[in-house]
């Protein structure tokens, strides 16, 4: 069953006028359905239309234990904590969803919002989509949804704004509900903190400006914020504490003048086969087993499920 969207200027319920228009009733804006995405920003995003379009495309043939124990290994075992935590058939809506991931579009009622209509647009195994800036509104109605997911998303949101999103997934959520959120976080992990003391230019370029992390924070000033707004922090977790990183940040690191230059490079194709799978298994069982024993400021990535108090409408 979709769930209504609401106009991001008065809050108010939108109809459909054609099959491609909404419009609202009381400010009588038309919102255009292109492709079957609902656009509510009058002018595309020019930093991230089209940057991030990447798509998890991995769907077990069950959901038998030996069918869905990859999903602890995808993406810091993000998929495995949602399907954990939100159960099947639940009403779900992942921000910054990029090109979406195919199992939660296949277990879940999922509501794709995105700035970047043609990530939207090759989103098309989720049920809604919805081009919108969840900064100012995630629009849906109140206490609609029973879950909020992101992976790599809010690192990409200024802290200034982040009680303003957190109030929104607030406002939408069902008492109870969930919110499981995958991030970046500023670290001081000492492999990067060793690159970053020596060219403080070059680490901006590359880890923050390059791909808009403007909302880096240490793990602890993430916490406080979700507390801030109510939330119960249900799991914390912190990933990548020790030297052994993902590719992508060997990659960054690689760019760095540096006696170990040749092994950042060499680390950096670990991305590829046949090194892919066999690296990520040790990745994650580094990080269930031997990253919680680390201090908190050493993670590079971490993951939070939090809880909406019953008491909160």
């Amino acid at each position: 069953m979709k769930v209504s969207i609401i106009c991001p200027h008065d809050g108010a319920l939108l109809k459909a006028k054609e099959s491609s228009f909404y419009f609202c009733p009381v400010c009588n804006q038309d919102y255009l359905v292109e492709d079957g995405v609902i656009r509510l920003l009058d002018n595309n995003d020019d930093f991230y239309e089209g940057h991030y379009e990447n798509k998890t495309h991995f769907l077990p043939r069950s959901e038998k234990p030996w069918h869905t124990w990859p999903l602890w290994l995808i993406n810091g075992g993000y998929l495995w904590v949602v399907r954990q935590f939100v159960p099947q058939g639940a009403t779900v809506v992942e921000l910054g969803c990029a090109g979406g991931v195919r199992y939660f579009g296949q277990r879940y009622h999922m509501i794709g919002c995105d700035l970047s209509l043609s990530s939207l647009k090759k989103t098309e195994f989720y049920e809604q989509r919805i081009q919108a800036d969840a900064a100012v509104c995630i629009p849906l109605p109140d206490s609609s949804v029973d879950a909020v997911v992101s992976s790599y998303f809010w690192e990409h949101i200024l802290p200034s704004v982040k009680l303003n999103i957190l109030s929104e997934c607030q406002r939408i959520l069902k008492p109870g509900g969930k919110i499981v959120f995958l991030y970046d976080v500023e670290t001081k992990n000492p492999l990067i903190q060793h690159y970053k003391s020596k060219n403080q230019a070059l680490y901006n370029k590359l880890f923050i400006d390059g791909d808009g992390h403007f909302g880096y924070q240490t793990p602890l000033e993430n916490l406080a914020t979700f507390k801030e707004v109510g939330f119960q922090i249900l799991v914390h977790q912190g990933m990548e504490k020790t030297w052994l990183q993902s590719p992508s940040a060997y990659i960054k690191l690689s760019k760095f003048d540096s006696v170990i230059k040749r092994f950042l490079a060499w680390g950096a194709r670990l991305g590829q086969q046949p090194f892919f799978y066999p690296y990520t298994l040790l990745m994650r069982l580094i990080d269930t087993f031997i990253c919680p024993w680390l201090p908190a400021n050493w993670a590079r990535i971490d993951l939070v499920v939090c809880e909406k108090t019953k008491g909160k409408i």
